[in-house]
């Protein structure tokens, strides 16, 4: 089973535009990254494009596989989606970290990640996103993640068509 660390050190580059150098150029740039990382990329199927990463050397040492971003798991779940508006929503609150996965069509349109300090918060960056690519929250069903309360999920069904859960948060190691 692949093993996945949860980071918000990645960017999507243009497979035409992807080397390894290039990608480790706009992470260092996008993130100020110094000595101490271990950079890497990831074809994604289906898309024209790589995720580029970088993984603190420390993250590396783990049964002899390189880990991936989480954000790479949460874009294949994307994938798995068979309506048009595909979105993929996860929160860690122990980590105050947030990623979003927008689709349509087979179209990849975002995959990013954000600092939220809670749930509501991380929502409200997930709400941000979709109409940022002018897309109607209310023909758009999340698939959420990671655990969430009862509560939580009632919250997410009064902006959106409605909530899928699909936890993959025992996939994190």
């Amino acid at each position: 089973m692949k093993q996945y660390i949860l980071s918000g050190l990645f960017t999507l580059i243009p497979e035409e535009l992807y080397t390894p150098e290039f990608g480790k150029e706009a992470l260092c740039s996008q993130f100020s990254l110094n000595d101490g990382y271990i950079f890497n990329g990831h074809r994604l199927n289906g898309t024209n494009a790589v995720v580029a990463y970088a993984l603190k050397e420390e993250e590396t040492v783990k049964e002899g596989q390189l880990p991936e971003p989480f954000a790479i798991r949460l874009m294949e779940e994307c994938g798995n989606i068979n309506e048009y508006n595909k979105v993929v929503f996860h929160y860690s609150g122990e980590k105050n970290l947030s990623h979003t996965v927008i689709a349509t069509g087979g179209e990849l349109k975002m995959a990013n990640s954000f600092k939220a300090e809670s749930f509501e918060s991380a929502l409200y960056f997930l709400f941000l996103s979709i109409k940022q690519l002018q897309m109607n929250p209310r023909q758009c069903t999340v698939r959420v993640c990671s655990a969430i309360t009862s509560q939580q999920e009632e919250t997410i069904a009064r902006f959106f068509s409605g909530v899928e859960t699909n936890n993959l948060d025992n996939q994190i190691l």
